[in-house]
């Protein structure tokens, strides 16, 4: 994972690829939620689809990226599917075409960024470790499809991310067992994220998560994705305004235009 102003937001997807075969054989059953967690999604699942599963949104828009003092603007395609696999396409004025992609979740994923000049970058294991796609994390979070790989747990009504704001806290990370010391807390850490859902709506509000250089270095680079604006689509609720902020500056601001839904 590199650092230069050009390439940050492509480097930190924030989605799931455990190629570790320690964490294949780890996950061998899906985790037993607790009945408030399982409450809480079943709200949130309502809030998002009135229930529905939904296999993949892909979403249009304009947006403007922020990198230090230099700023650019153009269009945005995301697309979310209930696998947890997901990918960004920017196309900006200045620096033209870039991409975040992954497919698959845990040991099966694999993820990935590229520049304007369309070489692919592999992303730091570590770092994909996440089973919710931040563009989307509701049409992951539906009771049929939740990951059997990973674990959900209702954290209770508290702060999520930065802000201030009190909602409803969901938190997702690897279901493993069979490990200990430095390599348990390591996948725990790598794996986690927070998501905060609106305590009236139930609907996803912030998400946030850390990664590391794709170096390896031992550095922590906070992530942070606000939702706002939800409005209904052929029968679910997306958000139409989606920022990410990366060490408390935002860097990626998102207002949607369209959204089709299989």
């Amino acid at each position: 994972m590199r650092f230069e102003r050009s390439s940050v937001c492509f480097t930190f997807l924030g989605i799931a690829l455990a190629s570790s075969l320690q964490i294949a054989a780890a996950a061998q059953e899906a985790p037993t939620q607790n009945a408030s967690t399982s409450n809480v999604i079943s709200q949130l699942s309502t809030a998002f689809s009135g229930g529905r599963a939904f296999q993949r949104v892909q979403i249009s828009g304009d947006a403007a990226w922020y990198a230090g003092s230099q700023e650019d603007s153009g269009t945005v395609t995301l697309t979310a599917s209930s696998d947890g696999s997901s990918q960004m396409e920017l196309n900006l004025a200045a620096t033209g075409k870039k991409t975040e992609t992954q497919s698959g979740v845990g040991s099966s994923s694999n993820c990935q960024w590229s520049g304007a000049d369309g070489v692919a970058h592999r992303v730091d294991h570590g770092n994909c470790w996440r089973a919710i796609p931040w563009i989307l994390p509701a049409i992951a979070l539906h009771p049929s499809v939740l990951s059997s790989q990973y674990r959900f747990t209702d954290i209770g009504a508290g702060a999520v991310g930065s802000g201030t704001g009190v909602y409803r806290h969901v938190q997702g990370r690897l279901a493993q067992s069979g490990f200990s010391g430095m390599i348990d807390r390591e996948n725990k850490a790598r794996s986690t994220t927070d998501i905060g859902l609106d305590p009236v709506t139930h609907l996803p509000a912030v998400l946030a998560y850390s990664v590391h250089p794709d170096s390896g270095a031992p550095l922590q680079v906070t992530f942070e994705v606000r939702y706002s604006d939800y409005r209904a689509v052929e029968g679910a609720q997306i958000p139409f305004h989606i920022e990410r902020y990366v060490n408390g500056s935002l860097q990626l601001d998102i207002h949607v235009t369209s959204a089709v839904i299989n």
